[in-house]
């Protein structure tokens, strides 16, 4: 049975778009390459599973070595008496869905058919479009906390005023996009809660260098503040992203991925912690990641102080060989550095084939140097210090692919019910684990 038909849906045509293709993407890599991973470095260097059991079954079970135990002693005995089994528990994360679509009419497909009559082949226009939304948001997930809050106005000096919105930190401007339906809440505990009248907003302007985002009450609408939008629901995220249920935001609830920030939160995990089914107050280090406050030092300082008490922790799953910074942060410690610097070429596989490189800045420390890496995603004032082989991206098939439904409607263009149209529908099923948190950190960053 065909999609059902949407009138809210803006659907690509021959008068709003000109240029599309005849034919679809076929190639995996160069889609996951220049659509995908291309500007996000975190999420192209962070290893990944996208096979049909990647992220199968009811949910993936992650297990952690807590504590290794006791049984030593000096005297055989005493070690026989007062022995206990290691301290392990099971991280059970499950999967979340992401979806991206375009819809297109049947006279844009004729009029695009043919070289002569357009200047793309196929579909190209809307196909890009949708892996390239799905992409980044993927990229922008890898740094979240699950929750869908892509920036906020009313946590700080941001505020809402006849629908321009000023957000709380510059960097969260570029999670936004002209057209994005937008929701605001408040969060109590684990509960999120839309605001008044659940009214929508609509982008309709975004200023990169202001940190604003302009939207309107209605789809089309000019610039105005939506009915209930204000202060007391500073928490922005896309519709659809938030689950605004009695603890929405647990990780058994969240409807994003379970990122960095939900790993190795910024404020210590306590009292009944249940992450995954884990509870990791009772070893929030180990459990949930080091946390290191550098507001009081350089940059170049602060990372090389979380690094080297990262390493007096002494997490069996080595040292770290990565750190994520937002580019204001980034630049401000190539300053630091003047001639020092140094860097070297990061580069990030993508099959046996097809690889992409980044240029990372060099941190010496005493536990080895550690590639630091600018990323959009990571938010303000903050780093992540990251033992790669920890972490995995897993998905139950491609992190992002065609949606077919192979035995039912295997066609890759699902017809739209009552429509002259066809639906591409984009899409996967993953989310991020990570097998010793202790053996990451989040640094607080005084610029």
């Amino acid at each position: 049975m065909g999609a059902p038909a949407n009138t809210n849906t803006a659907y690509s045509s021959a008068q709003t778009n000109v240029a599309t293709l005849k034919e679809l993407y076929s190639d995996d890599a160069w889609v996951m390459k220049d659509l995908i991973l291309n500007r996000n470095p975190a999420l192209a260097i962070m290893d990944k599973d996208e096979s049909e059991s990647g992220m199968g079954g009811k949910y993936f079970p992650i297990p952690c070595l807590t504590d290794a135990g006791a049984g030593r002693s000096a005297n055989f005995g005493n070690a026989q008496t007062y022995q206990s089994a290691p301290l392990t528990v099971e991280f059970q994360v499950g999967r979340v869905q992401n979806y991206s679509l375009a819809t297109l009419t049947g006279d844009f497909l004729r009029a695009s058919a043919q070289s002569i009559g357009a200047f793309m082949p196929g579909a190209e226009l809307n196909v890009k479009a949708a892996f390239q939304q799905l992409g980044n948001d993927y990229a922008f997930s890898l740094f979240g906390d699950g929750s869908g809050t892509r920036g906020t106005y009313g946590l700080g000096a941001g505020s809402i005023t006849n629908g321009v919105i000023k957000l709380d930190s510059l960097s969260q401007v570029y999670q936004f996009s002209v057209n994005m339906a937008l929701v605001t809440f408040s969060v109590s505990g684990q509960t999120p809660t839309q605001s008044t009248g659940a009214n929508l907003g609509y982008v309709i302007a975004v200023d990169t260098s202001l940190g604003t985002v302009t939207v309107s009450a209605t789809q089309g609408g000019a610039a105005g503040t939506p009915t209930g939008w204000s202060s007391a629901f500073p928490y922005i995220a896309q519709v659809g992203d938030v689950n605004f249920i009695t603890n929405g935001l647990s990780s058994a609830n969240m409807l994003k991925w379970a990122g960095f920030a939900a790993w190795i939160p910024s404020v210590a995990p306590s009292g009944s912690d249940n992450f995954f089914t884990v509870n990791r107050s009772i070893s929030p280090t180990k459990l949930a990641g080091l946390r290191f406050n550098g507001a009081g030092e350089s940059i170049q300082d602060s990372l090389i102080d979380a690094v080297n008490q990262l390493a007096a922790n002494g997490s069996e799953a080595g040292d770290p060989d990565f750190i994520f910074i937002n580019p204001v942060s980034y630049q401000t410690l190539v300053k630091q550095l003047t001639a020092q610097g140094v860097y070297q070429m990061i580069k990030a596989k993508i099959n046996e084939d097809v690889s992409i490189s980044f240029k990372a800045l060099v941190l010496p420390t005493a536990n080895g140097e550690i590639a630091i890496l600018q990323d959009r995603n990571c938010p303000s004032q903050l780093a992540y210090v990251i033992t790669s082989k920890t972490w995995k991206i897993r998905s139950n098939g491609k992190l992002a692919m065609f949606l077919t439904y192979p035995g039912f409607y295997d066609q890759l263009g699902i017809p739209v019910q009552g429509s002259d149209a066809i639906q591409l529908q984009v899409g996967g099923y993953s989310n991020v684990t990570c097998n010793a948190p202790g053996a990451n950190a989040v640094v607080q960053l005084a610029q």
